[in-house]
């Protein structure tokens, strides 16, 4: 009994995770949008969030598009979508790279490549880090197996042989 509690608390736990990293880019999203309507004195210039050569339209349109595929994938663990390792695998190596490579790029921008316009921009690289936690979590997801049974899964607790 206690495994199916264990597989629950699991696939809540990723979807508290997908559901707080898709809540930080959306707060991305609508910050940059507010910016652009009429600047806020509480958040930072519209500039500031612009990292890209995208048009802001474009660069709007692009990130709901993202947000869409977010809530779908949240949807989905929550109805405890059957899970594929094969799809973890690659979610969590695209996700790795995706957020070492963002990782870099912030901390070159706030040291040594900090007058390289790309990299001195701080907020997309850090919300770039924040999509990369999302793909990372959702490959977490499929490669722990999800709802399915623990028979070939990665678990990060500890279990105990003795029946506790």
């Amino acid at each position: 009994m206690s495994s199916i509690a264990d597989r629950r608390a699991r696939g809540t736990r990723h979807v508290e995770w997908l559901w707080l990293l898709t809540t930080l880019f959306a707060f991305r999203v609508a910050a940059q949008l507010v910016q652009y309507a009429g600047p806020a004195g509480f958040l930072p210039p519209f500039e500031s969030w612009q990292g890209s050569g995208l048009s802001y339209p474009l660069l709007l349109g692009s990130q709901l598009v993202i947000l869409a595929f977010m809530t779908w994938g949240i949807r989905a663990v929550s109805r405890r979508a059957r899970a594929s390792r094969r799809v973890g695998r690659w979610l969590i190596a695209l996700g790795s790279v995706y957020f070492g490579s963002m990782s870099a790029r912030f901390v070159l921008g706030l040291t040594m490549l900090a007058d390289v316009h790309w990299f001195a921009k701080p907020l997309p690289a850090f919300f770039h880090m924040v999509l990369a936690g999302y793909v990372l979590a959702l490959g977490h997801y499929h490669w722990t197996g999800g709802e399915r049974s623990n028979e070939g899964a990665v678990s990060l607790t500890p279990t105990s042989s003795d029946g506790d």
